[in-house]
């Protein structure tokens, strides 16, 4: 989440830069390139841009992490190479203070550090017996926390990797006066520090509720908003209204209030017989956010006042992972097949 005050400070000096080119409304979609991966990929679990919009790191089915060029789609970098019978990368954080470090979580439970510069990645972290759906960065870098399949958040030191706490997960074996915290009580698959607050994060996933977490609390759960059943990177925030992208067949793209935790307005997705099923959803400028999933195999992109949908990426099989760079002036597509998307909204 340090992510959306970085981009929109970028966003502000290119279009002082840019004057009058920068644009004000987006009106189209345009794919600009179509990356074809090895066939033994796996498909594409996860991707992000570095915060300048400068690298495109890519996360696959079978365990690889690949650095690309933005807008050629020239492969730069391999800091992990796909092996036959990997794991899937399941989720890729840049550093919001230093673009040279990305953290990648793993379908095994592991964390990789991976140095852009020095062209390395190593493990640092292992939670045997997990799945790490989500990884997110507080504010500054300091912290970063991580959750998945066994229903607990552990919150890391960056710079030691040492485990500071840890928000187990809700355990029916045991009565409520003797749990730690009332935690997650199904599998995470989004996690978003706040961007303005650092000990302050989300997350949601199977339960059907949002949870809103203080890091500088031993119970941890501060409130609950009920109603998203996420399963992917499809949780963002910025100002205080919250967007989520739920697998469900219906009323799947929503907005919420965070201050108050009401529905905001359910965004017209598709009108696809096959419903919606998101599996991740993300805020853009100008009223736009991108959206996609398995509902109808694209990538959407909708203005949030009016649910047009202004263009959208087709994909021959489901959408997984999504990101946008200069306020979605390029955006990034991927899923199940072996290729990624590069895309503009103008």
């Amino acid at each position: 989440m340090a992510r959306r005050q970085l981009e929109e400070a970028l966003i502000a000096g290119h279009s002082i830069n840019e004057g009058d080119n920068w644009p004000s409304t987006f009106s189209r979609v345009e794919l600009l390139k179509t990356v074809e991966l090895d066939s033994y990929s796996g498909g594409i679990y996860c991707l992000q841009y570095n915060y300048n919009g400068e690298v495109l790191a890519v996360g696959t089915g079978n365990g690889g992490i690949l650095l690309f060029a933005p807008k050629t789609g020239n492969l730069i970098k391999e800091l992990r190479k796909s092996r036959h019978g990997g794991l899937a990368i399941m989720c890729i954080r840049f550093h919001p203070k230093d673009t040279n470090i990305l953290l990648a979580g793993t379908a095994d439970g592991m964390v990789f550090a991976c140095y852009m510069e020095e062209g390395t990645c190593k493990e640092i972290i292992s939670e045997r017996g997990n799945e790490i759906n989500c990884l997110d960065f507080d504010l500054d870098g300091f912290n970063f926390a991580t959750a998945g399949k066994d229903l607990s958040i552990r919150i890391y030191e960056t710079k030691t990797c040492q485990l500071v706490k840890t928000f187990d997960g809700y355990d029916q074996s045991k009565p409520s006066n003797e749990m730690s915290c009332m935690g997650c009580s199904q599998r995470v698959f989004a996690l978003k520090f706040h961007p303005e607050y650092r000990d302050i994060f989300l997350s949601g996933g199977w339960e059907n509720h949002l949870k809103i977490w203080d890091v500088r609390t031993n119970d941890g759960v501060k409130r609950t908003i009920w109603g998203p059943h996420l399963c992917g990177d499809s949780l963002d925030m910025k100002g205080m209204k919250i967007l989520t992208g739920s697998w469900t067949s219906t009323n799947a793209l929503q907005v919420w209030n965070y201050t108050d935790g009401k529905l905001d307005k359910n965004i017209k997705y598709s009108n696809s017989p096959d419903g919606d099923f998101l599996y991740c959803a993300q805020y853009c400028e100008n009223d736009i956010v991108l959206a996609g999933g398995s509902g109808n195999n694209s990538a959407q992109a909708i203005r949030i006042t009016d649910g047009e949908c202004i263009g959208s990426i087709k994909m021959n099989k489901p959408v997984q992972a999504l990101d946008s760079a200069y306020g979605g002036k390029l955006f990034a597509v991927g899923g199940a097949e072996n290729c990624l998307k590069l895309a503009t909204i103008t």
